[in-house]
């Protein structure tokens, strides 16, 4: 059985990417919704997640990308995702109907 990974994220300023890796649990999933209003500025400016690297994604993961692809919307700015080809994430996202590019 894999062993699952802790919750963990990095945030690169010039490239304005917020990575995360390992499960987005219910812990998780708090810390990625108060990270992406954190590193968007509450939705003022564009961030891109990179979410490659995620091992988890429960529909809690979903709700909080959902919610937070809306906000930005609303708000009119953009939240990219980015998911390699074959990865946990990106079948989560392609299955739920969220926009990603493949990495």
């Amino acid at each position: 059985m894999e062993q699952q990974q802790s919750y963990a994220s990095s945030f690169d300023e010039t490239a304005q990417v917020l990575t995360v890796r390992g499960d987005i649990d219910e812990a998780g999933g708090v810390a990625l919704r108060e990270e992406i209003s954190k590193y968007s500025h509450d939705f003022e400016r564009t961030i891109t997640l990179n979410l490659t690297d995620v091992d988890y994604c429960p529909s809690l993961a979903v709700g909080v990308l959902a919610t937070a692809r809306r906000r930005a919307e609303e708000s009119g700015v953009e939240l990219g995702m980015i998911a390699a080809e074959g990865s946990i994430a990106q079948r989560v996202l392609t299955i739920c109907g969220l926009d990603h590019t493949n990495a």
